[in-house]
């Protein structure tokens, strides 16, 4: 039996070579800036931080506690605690999903760019993937002709990710519900990663796509809205309870469950996650006003479409320019981390992904640096 291998995965690799470099910039981050231990436990009375450093550090479930799926679940409209499911953040909830619906044989469909999880594990597990390219001058979304010349009836999968990450585009909800009856057409799932959803900087959040569609699946975490990735908490929602039941029985060959400590300060959060999540929004919308004016100065040189969600935004740089090369440069040379587009494909090699939601001083001294450069 030949053995399986993942593909590179070239966004985490990028970040292992220079992310935790000493004294590097990091101008990369799809997060907020963080919260720390003192902060979540300040948000409550001494009796919380008491039970907090008398927690029993056994295994806990591995669905995740009834209390804490019952957080997740209030923050969608239609969902109860039994339709969630914990995992150790996002990343694996979209592992487990391929490794326990999609066999080979069968394709899934995946917006490009995306995070390479889902195409990866497909791969590795002999899955075809038919990947829908976004284009900035349609908005980066999707061209729904095109999604349905790529699903037929071995579609197990459509996987979309919006709010984009790394673009910050939003689906209307008419939008959402024409790619679900596409979608539901060829009795393939309709999967949403959803870590953006909550970081709205215009508006109101984008509805959950489970509270929209019946069978549909949604995929959220705590990094991404709180900046809380040193949790490593995440979830998958449903209404699915096969499928969900599908994701506990293979988590025990994963990770099992949550760390007790983690699952904690989690549901603390969630308690208070407006509180949390106010100061690094009101942060991004500052940054991003700053990104906007740097783009309007450069007369051209540069180029976006401004994001509606999220922390990152995707900028194109002339097209003498190669991303590759301008941000290894600004890593090795000037200690300031962006992601260049190459790492989601060669269609966005003159693209960059810049993140906004660090606090105003770093982002204005990042941003400075990168227009010295141009």
């Amino acid at each position: 039996m030949t053995p399986r291998h993942f593909p590179p995965f070239h966004l985490e690799r990028w970040f292992a070579e220079f992310e935790f470099v000493p004294g590097m910039r990091n101008l990369a981050a799809s997060c907020p800036f963080t919260v720390t231990t003192r902060e979540l436990l300040e948000l409550e009375d001494a009796e919380t931080t008491a039970r907090y450093l008398s927690l029993n550090l056994d295994y806990i479930e591995n669905p995740g506690s009834e209390s804490l799926r019952h957080a997740v679940a209030q923050l969608h409209t239609t969902l109860k605690a039994d339709d969630v499911r914990m995992t150790t953040g996002a990343n694996e909830a979209l592992l487990l999903l391929i490794w326990t619906t999609v066999a080979p044989g069968d394709n899934i469909v995946v917006e490009e760019p995306c995070y390479d999880t889902v195409p990866g594990v497909a791969q590795a597990l002999g899955i075809e993937v038919r990947r829908l390219p976004l284009r900035q001058e349609d908005g980066w979304k999707p061209d729904l002709e095109q999604l349905a010349r790529l699903i037929d009836q071995q579609t197990r999968l459509v996987y979309l990710n919006h709010p984009h990450n790394p673009t910050g585009s939003q689906l209307s909800k008419e939008e959402v519900l024409a790619i679900a009856e596409l979608t539901e057409h060829a009795g393939a799932t309709l999967v949403n990663d959803e870590v953006f959803r909550l970081i709205a900087l215009d508006g109101e959040p984008m509805p959950s796509i489970v509270d929209l569609v019946d069978h549909a699946v949604s995929i959220g975490d705590m990094t991404k809205p709180w900046g809380l990735g040193g949790l490593r908490v995440g979830w998958i929602a449903s209404r699915q309870h096969e499928l969900l039941q599908r994701i506990s029985a293979a988590r025990d060959y994963s990770t099992m469950c949550n760390s007790a400590p983690a699952a904690f300060l989690a549901e603390l959060a969630l308690r208070h996650w407006k509180h949390v999540r106010a100061p690094r929004i009101a942060a991004a919308r500052t940054n991003r006003d700053q990104l906007a004016e740097a783009i309007m100065r450069s007369q051209g040189a540069l180029s976006w479409q401004r994001p509606q969600t999220g922390y990152t935004a995707f900028v194109q740089l002339p097209a003498h320019l190669s991303s590759s090369t301008f941000c290894r440069y600004l890593a090795q040379e000037k200690q300031l981390l962006l992601v260049p587009g190459q790492v989601y494909g060669s269609a966005y090699e003159h693209f960059f992904r810049i993140g906004f939601g660090c606090t105003p001083p770093l982002f204005q001294e990042g941003l400075s640096t990168i227009l010295a450069e141009l």
